[in-house]
C-alpha cells in the first residue's frame, strides 16, 4: 500500500517553480505558498531575499529583518555572491537579483 501523506512532497517544490533572470523582476510564489529552494544557474548576488515570518520573527536567513531565533544565522549582505550550481533551502516570500544574468535562478514552491 502506498504512503498517502503528501506533507513531505509539498515541502520540496512539487507545487511549481519560477525562473527569473532580470534584476528589475521580483519573484513571489503563488498565494498560500513560499519559496522552498533556490538554484543558482549563474554566480549571483541577490538584491532581496525576504524570509517568511512566523509570529513576526524571521524564520530563515535573508537580506531583510533579523537573524533567526537560534542566533546561528545573520542577515546576508546584498553583495554576497552565491556560486553557480548551489541550491539553498529555506522559506522565503520573495527573491530578486542584484543584476541581470544570462541564466538566473530557479525558485521552487512549497507550503
Amino acid at each position: 500500500m502506498g504512503y498517502l501523506d503528501n506533507t513531505v512532497e509539498y515541502g520540496f517544490g512539487q507545487l511549481g517553480s519560477g525562473h527569473v533572470q532580470l534584476a528589475a523582476s521580483t519573484l513571489t510564489p503563488p498565494s498560500g505558498l513560499v519559496i522552498m529552494a533556490i538554484t543558482f544557474l549563474d554566480s549571483l548576488a541577490l538584491s532581496a531575499l525576504v524570509p517568511e515570518q512566523i509570529n513576526n520573527i524571521d524564520t530563515y536567513f535573508g537580506t531583510t529583518g533579523t537573524a533567526n531565533t537560534s542566533g546561528s544565522s545573520v542577515v546576508i549582505d546584498t553583495s554576497t555572491v552565491f556560486p553557480k550550481g548551489i541550491t539553498i533551502y529555506g522559506r522565503w516570500s520573495s527573491v530578486s537579483l542584484q543584476a541581470d544574468s544570462d541564466h538566473g535562478i530557479i525558485a521552487y514552491y512549497g507550503r
